[in-house]
């Protein structure tokens, strides 16, 4: 079984597949002083044909590392974002693509993100399942659809990946 090691969450390490969603950086001053507004630097942009925007809260019981990943997908249409809501440590699994657009599980990378941070991925990026580490979790996700087949594809890998931290 394939392994891959999860590093940290950084939007460094995480540009290739999308953004990280995380406060920081110069902030307005809003709500009469009360707080700061930090602007977020995402491209949500989606395909024409996704034409409504949906949101969900995932409610996501907890797991632990190693974590046997064995089934991917991608929303070819749309980017989706993942903010927690209510969660500690969470596992991010993303991968390249090949040529003709199908994943290529040698790009395999994970990452390990925490309660201050969310993740946006860019449309079509192959990914795990999102993964609440230790405790449960709840996480908004909004993404654009178009209720058909192109919303989500799904890939049931001939060998797991175990992801260790």
């Amino acid at each position: 079984m394939p392994t891959i090691v999860a590093a940290p969450l950084t939007q460094a390490a995480f540009a290739r597949f999308g953004s990280v969603i995380e406060a920081g950086g110069d902030a307005a001053v809003v709500n009469q002083g009360r707080g700061r507004r930090f602007d977020l630097a995402l491209d949500l942009t989606a395909d024409p044909r996704a034409h409504h925007l949906v949101s969900a809260l995932y409610s996501i019981e907890a797991s632990s590392l190693p974590f046997i990943l064995g089934v991917i997908e991608r929303h070819p249409l749309s980017p989706q974002l993942f903010f927690p809501n209510r969660a500690g440590r969470f596992l991010v699994c993303a991968f390249g693509a090949q040529a003709d657009g199908e994943p290529d599980l040698d790009a395999a990378h994970a990452f390990i993100g925490n309660s201050a941070q969310g993740i946006a991925y860019r449309a079509g990026v192959w990914h795990g399942p999102l993964v609440a580490l230790g405790a449960p979790g709840d996480f908004l996700m909004q993404m654009w659809q178009c209720d058909g087949p192109l919303d989500c594809e799904e890939r049931v890998l001939a060998a797991s990946i175990s992801v260790i931290g």
